[in-house]
This record gives structure tokens, C-alpha cells and sequence, in this order.
């Protein structure tokens, strides 16, 4: 609890939590039983050291479960991210690496598992899908994790997928580029397209998004190997800078949701709030790459609270801070720090 709530108020190690500890010791001492003196550095290294990740894993699930509302219709986005600054000892010195299933219109991380690396992220998530309660859901992964295997696996659990496709899966890029650049020539004569087109302006740039949706019949034998396909989209962002700099990047996408181009350039774009309300916050915000704890066991730990941290954290409406703000805050209000922690109360617990 000391330590969970000194990486609410921004401790990033060992030495920060005993000197949280320290200077909110007789605040602690009104809800906790502290006997003796705060605990010190080396206690917090070693009861970390201690912890079995995979039994810390379930509690923070378990715990996390209590907190979500259903995912139906939700977009729960699966990425890895990588620990740099831990690094895993008889590995090659690696980063730890950790896969995230995320839900942006929660802010909740429903679950997360450690891997080796990027390699391994796919028989990871396939794991994750056998845990989670995902009816009615879309699942949302990048390019690494296309496969028919973990397709067939989201179909299973009821739930919906929009899977990044490149040139890794080669003969099925090809094919799906081959169709959108020869059907675009002929100005899509023949086939039924759904056109979508959006610009944004922001951070000295123009951008502008077209997209393309058509059902995975129109693919003819290209798609029917694929599970649950129903559409197939090609996204062409256009950047320009403020230099007069042109930019232009053109994606491609799978889904089992119906050929409907509004619903599913909301879901691709949704898919990078793991990106953007995660792991940039982790890095950014929260510092993680910083973060010099190499042990395997503590670093998975510690890594697990800061994600718990950061949930409670984002939960709050109260006020329009940042994460790092509403940190700062904590640290100094005694009261706003037990109304963060309360964000993770059920409300039968609450009340």
C-alpha cells in the first residue's frame, strides 16, 4: 500500500518510496498499522525482490476485473511495449517487454504479460484472449500480431478484430495492395467502395486521411482463408508541413466488422489511445525508461504498480491536470491522494 501509493505521488524507485515513507509516516500511521520505523530502502527492494510476478499479475487482474464495465462495442487495443531501462539478466541484457490489452474508453489496462520480446508478443496475446471476458468487443492489434491463428482466437471469444496488415504477411499484402492500387486506377469501377475523408490541423501541420473500405468478398480467393473477414481498408494519410514538405503513408487493414467506413476509421484511430494514453505516459510522464530497477522479479513489479498508479490516476475528473499534475497534487494533499485511491474501491466498497 505505502508503495502503491508513493508511485501515485511520483516515486520512481527504491530510495523515493523510503522517503515517502518517511515524511508521510504518521499520516500513514491513521489507516495503517506502522509499527517500528518506516520501512527503508532495502525493505522495498526486497519484499519486491520477493514477489512472484505471476501471482501479483492475477491480483492486479482480479482487481482491475472489479473495476471494468463490459467492453461491449469497446475498443480493447493489444500492443507491446518495451522496459528499457530494466534489463533482464541471462537474456543478452534485453529490455523487459511487456504486452498491454488496453481500453481507452475506460482507461483501464485489463490485463498485462511479460515476454521476451516482440517475437513472442502473439502467443502472449493469444493467452490474454483465453482469460478475458471480450463479448461483443473489437480487438485492435498492430502489424506483428496479424495472423489467421489469432484471428480465428478473437472470433472465438464472440469479440470483433481490426488488424494492421504489412508486407511481414507478404502474400497476403501483396494481394490486398494489388486490389485497392488496380481498382483505384480504374476510378473503382465495378466495386462497391465506402470513401471516408477527414483533416486535421495541429503541432505546425495539415493532415488530411482518406479512406477506403470495401467488403473482403469483393477480394475474391485472397480473403477466403482468412477467419471472420468481412472488410478490408486502405487508409492514405497526407501530411503537409508547415514548410510546404509533403508526406504520405498509405496502411492497410482487416476486419470482421461489416464494411461500414465511419465505424471502422473511428476504430483504427482508437486503436493508438494505447499509444498516446498509455505507453507515451509511461514514458513520458511517469519516466519508465528511466526507471534503473534490473532485477527481473522487482522491475516486473514495479512496473505492475505504476500501471495500477497510473489507472487510478486517469480515473480522477475532478480536475483537467495531466498525469503529471494530478501527481504533484497528491504528493501535497493528503485528501486528494485517499480520493485518487478510492478510484480503485467497487462502488458497493465505497459506499
Amino acid at each position: 500500500m505505502i508503495a502503491l501509493l508513493g508511485v501515485m505521488c511520483g516515486a520512481e524507485g527504491w530510495e523515493d518510496l523510503a522517503t515517502f515513507a518517511a515524511s508521510k509516516a504518521s499520516w500513514l500511521a491513521t489507516f495503517l498499522e506502522m509499527p517500528g520505523r518506516p520501512p527503508k530502502e532495502k525493505v522495498f527492494r526486497r519484499v519486491f525482490e520477493a514477489i512472484l510476478p505471476g501471482a501479483f499479475e492475477a491480483c492486479m487482474r482480479s482487481w482491475v476485473q472489479s473495476l471494468a464495465a463490459s467492453v461491449k462495442g469497446q475498443v480493447v487495443a493489444f500492443d507491446g511495449k518495451a522496459l528499457r531501462g530494466a534489463l533482464r539478466k541471462g537474456f543478452g541484457r534485453t529490455a523487459l517487454h511487456q504486452v498491454h490489452a488496453w481500453v481507452g474508453a475506460q482507461h483501464l489496462l485489463l490485463a498485462k504479460e511479460a515476454v521476451e520480446g516482440a517475437p513472442e508478443e502473439g502467443a502472449a496475446i493469444r493467452a490474454m484472449l483465453d482469460t478475458l471476458e471480450l463479448q461483443g468487443a473489437i480487438v485492435t492489434m498492430d502489424a506483428g500480431n496479424t495472423a489467421q491463428e489469432t484471428a480465428q482466437k478473437v472470433i472465438d471469444r464472440h469479440a470483433d478484430y481490426v488488424i494492421t496488415l504489412k508486407a511481414n504477411r507478404k502474400k497476403f499484402y501483396l494481394g490486398v495492395r494489388g486490389f485497392f492500387e488496380a481498382a483505384e486506377a480504374d476510378g473503382f469501377k465495378g466495386v462497391r467502395v465506402r470513401h471516408l475523408q477527414t483533416r486535421d490541423h495541429g503541432h505546425g501541420r495539415d493532415e488530411v486521411r482518406d479512406v477506403w473500405v470495401v467488403a473482403a468478398s469483393a477480394l475474391g480467393e485472397i480473403a477466403a482463408h482468412w477467419p471472420g473477414i468481412q472488410s478490408v481498408v486502405m487508409i492514405r494519410r497526407t501530411r503537409v508541413l508547415t514548410d510546404g514538405t509533403v508526406q504520405q503513408w498509405t496502411h492497410f487493414y482487416l476486419s470482421s466488422l461489416p464494411p461500414r467506413v465511419r465505424r471502422l476509421a473511428e476504430v483504427i484511430r482508437e486503436h493508438w489511445s494505447v499509444e498516446n494514453g498509455l505507453h507515451w505516459i509511461l514514458d513520458v510522464q511517469m519516466r519508465e525508461d528511466d526507471c534503473m530497477i534490473r532485477d527481473p522479479h522487482s522491475a516486473t513489479n514495479f512496473a505492475a504498480l505504476r500501471r495500477m498508479a497510473l489507472m487510478l490516476i486517469k480515473r480522477d475528473d475532478t480536475t483537467d491536470r495531466g498525469v503529471r499534475g494530478k501527481q504533484k497534487k497528491a504528493g501535497w494533499d493528503n485528501d486528494y491522494l485517499l480520493h485518487l485511491l478510492t478510484r480503485g474501491l467497487t462502488e458497493n466498497e465505497a459506499v
